[in-house]
């Protein structure tokens, strides 16, 4: 284990410093913290020239030190530098401990960024950021750990994850732990109990819209509407960083759905259109196109009234060459008839219902095969045509006089 450690320039005075119930006296607190801690390298940091005997002295003390010097973070420059200094001294896969006590200024800000940076990105073990107060009425100066306050970093990630990119996974991690810790301290008389499975809930939904499973995820949409103001009390309590979650889930109850079992209704449609909306809202397009020709399919069942069959593989993917085969005739180009092409040619917008199914259906075929074609599309047509297919597929419902 590394100990990054400061030296500060002022009068050094003796000190009980404790960790827990066992107390060291020194007047160097990186000696306390060489024996508490039991550090295999001690690294310290410093600016002034007069804080340099400190190194000296734990030397004549048999505790191995190493000295970095680093500016005194005046400048935008030099801060930058002190971040850098910090992280370089830090090993790959190493377990490393900070000691904030004598850092003064911007020191303890560097030092939490850095802390922060190395565990976020380098996957770095941080163990404590440690720093001893002043004596406290009994004589003691005991150490206190930061590191608990790092969590809130994950909070906010997590939060972030969920509100902007639908990525409910890491949220989960944090509230199925936040709720096991409680239980297992047993200190708390009321401790969360529904925290962990609306969380699951959340996740199972975030899964669903990205895999485009329009029923799981509406069905998922209920269970976390249901429940959300039991959740809002534990949050308040336990976990009010996590509110501005219950804010965006409170956003979704427009897509909150039970299971179609049998028919599906108009007001099921519209909520799997509505699905489509939030999908491109969340960047989510490959999904989102990949169902809006699901929907349109489905809309077309609806209308010849065999939708009591609207989850059948067969069924659908009759429908589809039923349109398919509408726009050859739309071409004057030869096609085999399905059992459900001269039902489809019998409404008066039929043409126009195939010319949305063509480009939806074509846009959906290119995205799915990743554009192994020498259409050489570029990535903004593809994001533009993706982004515009919301009023056709409305148009489409509205054909289909729903």
């Amino acid at each position: 284990m590394q100990c990054i450690s400061f030296a500060g320039s002022g009068v050094r005075e003796k000190r009980r410093y404790c960790r827990d119930s066992i107390c060291i006296e020194t007047d160097i607190v990186q000696e306390a913290i060489y024996h508490l801690y039991k550090p295999d390298e001690l690294i310290i940091l410093l600016s002034d020239p007069t804080a340099a005997g400190i190194t000296a002295s734990l030397e004549k003390r048999a505790i191995p030190v190493t000295k970095t010097w680093i500016p005194h973070g005046t400048t935008e420059d030099q801060l930058y530098e002190i971040f850098g200094t910090i992280c370089n001294s830090v090993k790959d896969d190493e377990v490393v401990l900070f000691d904030i006590t004598a850092g003064c200024h911007s020191l303890p800000f560097m030092t939490f960024l850095a802390a922060s940076y190395l565990r976020s990105v380098r996957n770095i073990t941080i163990v404590g950021v440690i720093y001893a107060p002043h004596v406290d009425e009994h004589g003691f100066c005991r150490f206190i750990d930061l590191k608990p306050m790092m969590e809130i970093l994950d909070w906010i990630s997590g939060v972030q994850a969920v509100t902007r990119y639908l990525d409910a996974e890491p949220l989960y991690s944090l509230v199925n732990t936040l709720q096991g810790d409680i239980h297992r301290g047993g200190e708390d008389p009321d401790p969360p109990v529904r925290l962990t499975g609306w969380a699951s809930l959340l996740r199972q939904f975030s899964d669903s819209v990205r895999l485009s499973r329009p029923v799981d995820a509406m069905y998922a949409a209920s269970g976390i509407v249901r429940d959300i103001d039991e959740v809002d009390e534990e949050l308040e309590r336990f976990a009010p960083a996590l509110i501005p979650v219950i804010e965006s889930a409170r956003d979704i109850s427009v897509l909150a759905a039970e299971p179609e079992l049998t028919f599906c209704t108009s007001e099921y449609i519209r909520k799997q259109i509505g699905l489509i909306a939030f999908q491109l809202e969340k960047g989510l397009y490959l999904q989102a196109v990949t169902l809006g020709r699901e929907v349109l399919i489905t809309l077309l069942m609806i209308k010849m009234g065999i939708d009591s069959e609207w989850k059948d593989a067969d069924i659908r993917h009759e429908v589809s060459r039923t349109l398919t085969g509408g726009a050859l005739a739309v071409q004057q180009k030869p096609y085999e008839k399905t059992e459900y092409s001269d039902v489809l040619v019998r409404y008066s917008d039929w043409k126009e219902m195939v010319l949305i199914w063509v480009r939806i259906s074509d846009l959906r075929n290119n995205l799915a095969h990743c554009g192994m074609n020498r259409r050489n599309d570029s990535i903004r047509s593809l994001l533009r045509r993706a982004s515009d297919i919301l009023p056709e597929i409305e148009r489409f419902l509205l054909l289909c006089g729903k």
